[in-house]
């Protein structure tokens, strides 16, 4: 009820203010109908319309209401205008007029063309495992550029690809994703070679009884091949009463790196507990999420509460149809543990329907929070 009646209030002012200044309205309507009576005469793609303003609800009851008015006008956002036929388009594209061209040629070639007013163009040429690309301006070959690709696959080595360009950098990558088993694992890798040096990825994955799984990895940094340097990833997966737990050990940069987790369902929701030792400390989380919409009917409902070592830690939202409008409200609210800093609180709910909404934002930090504004597609 108060949302509604402060929403009543913010467009009794708004439309106060709108009358005193009816001939900077008057424009903007008059320029919004232009608009729309030339989509109409086009019959091209959908615009959008919107606007917005925020700022204190206690603003709505001053005499100088120009930030409101300011906010309130409309962006369009106009959509690009293209004519095509037989393979040449034109077209608008932010302001600038742009010819695009495209043949294809044989089998799996196509030759592709474009060109804007600016004299910037580009011709790409392309098959089903290759490609070429060259950008330019004008007649100049100065400021020439280009890039090329191949892939394919290829018996006894794996997937291969190619990139390289005008600047003299290249990517080759070879992956194979099974190389073979060893010891019941299955082994995976890629290679990848680059100007600055080759970087390697080896994969082994087993799985174990009962549905666990055990993964390990090992990659190198591009031109770094000391092993002690290179990232390790140990992890374990196994399914514990109803739920799955995760033990996962990493090695990067001489720092040794654990985590564990554990979720379940529980009453209809989530329960998730995380324990991590990270750069020397000791981090956990501990959180439920349930879906209410079971519980409460009428509302579409979620929870979300937990303590992890920052503080205790919850969140709540809900929506509903109200009449015409749609309602929704949240709730944030924060704990620290230990310190001086208090409680944080937030809250904030939101009224809306097919043309606009209007939003009143509160919370421990801040002073209340009036938000205003409108979006559709014309």
């Amino acid at each position: 009820v108060l949302a509604q009646a402060s929403l009543a209030r913010s467009q009794s002012s708004v439309l106060a203010a709108m009358t005193r200044r009816s001939a900077r309205a008057t424009r903007s309507l008059a320029g919004l109908a232009l608009v729309g009576l030339a989509a109409k005469r086009w019959g091209g793609p959908a615009y959008a319309v919107k606007g917005s303003w925020e700022g204190a609800p206690s603003t709505l009851k001053g005499e100088d209401s120009d930030s409101i008015l300011k906010g309130l006008e409309p962006t369009v956002n106009l959509p690009p205008i293209t004519f095509k036929r037989e393979g040449l388009a034109l077209s608008v594209q932010d302001g600038r007029l742009v010819a695009d061209y495209a043949t294809k040629f044989g089998d799996d070639k196509t030759l592709e063309l474009r060109v804007n007013d600016e004299e910037d163009w580009q011709a790409g040429l392309r098959t089903d495992d290759a490609s070429l690309r060259v950008r330019g301006h004008g007649r100049s070959l100065d400021n020439l550029f280009w890039e090329a690709s191949q892939s394919g696959s290829v018996d006894g080595v794996g997937d291969v690809s190619l990139e390289f360009n005008s600047d003299k950098d290249y990517n080759l990558t070879v992956s194979q994703q099974q190389l073979g088993a060893v010891l019941g694992a299955e082994l995976g890798g890629k290679v990848r070679a680059t100007r600055d040096g080759w970087t390697g990825r080896l994969e082994a994955e087993r799985q174990l009884p009962g549905g666990a799984a055990l993964r390990y990895s090992v990659e190198n940094p591009v031109g770094v091949y000391n092993l002690e340097q290179s990232t390790h990833v140990g992890q374990l997966s196994v399914p514990v009463a109803d739920g799955q737990a995760n033990l996962r050990v990493s090695h990067q940069d001489s720092a040794q790196n654990y985590e564990g987790s554990y979720t379940r369902g529980v009453q209809g929701g989530t329960a998730d507990v995380r324990v991590s030792y990270k750069n020397d400390a000791v981090g956990y989380n501990v959180s439920y999420a349930r879906d209410l919409s079971d519980v409460l009917s009428q509302l579409a409902s979620t929870v979300h509460v937990g303590t992890d070592d920052q503080g205790v830690y919850g969140k709540v939202t809900a929506k509903r149809d109200v009449a015409d409008l749609n309602a929704e409200y949240e709730a944030t609210a924060r704990m620290p543990l230990g310190g001086d800093a208090g409680p944080e609180l937030a809250h904030a709910l939101k009224l809306s329907n097919s043309l606009g909404y209007a939003q009143l934002l509160h919370g421990s930090d801040q002073s209340p929070r009036l938000r205003v504004g409108y979006e559709f597609n014309a």
